[in-house]
């Protein structure tokens, strides 16, 4: 746990000496939202879990872009529906993924955190 909060806090005072305005939960990067850093703490991951977290989360965000930009080069029908289907993809591949390396009582939390990413993810693509 003391682990988990100084990469927390290590990670904002990075952002706080990156700008010397303040930085509110609207400047966070929408992964990193209050709301959802709650559910990664709670999540209390090991030192593995956390490096396949950030790999995976990172892999689902490129992943993500990947099939909006594809999805529009390719042009056609239906594009919406491809879009919504690929990324419905890229958040299965993500769960499946970190099931793998939490543990049972850690998997509650995960949903949590998971469902709360799709939404605010869908909102920062709406308010582009």
């Amino acid at each position: 746990m003391i682990k988990k909060i100084t990469i927390l806090f290590s990670i904002l005072f990075s952002l706080f000496a990156w700008t010397e305005s303040e930085i509110t939960p609207e400047d966070l990067p929408p992964w990193l939202k209050p709301e959802l850093l709650v559910h990664i703490a709670s999540m209390n991951m090991n030192e593995d879990q956390n490096n396949e977290f950030r790999e995976a989360l990172k892999e689902c965000l490129v992943g993500l872009q990947r099939v909006v930009q594809r999805e529009i080069r390719k042009g056609g029908v239906n594009i919406p529906k491809r879009i919504e289907r690929g990324i419905n993809r890229q958040y299965g591949e993500f769960d499946k993924r970190m099931k793998k390396s939490l543990s049972e009582p850690q998997y509650q939390s995960w949903e949590n955190y998971l469902e709360g990413l799709k939404v605010v993810m869908a909102e920062n693509a709406r308010g582009r």
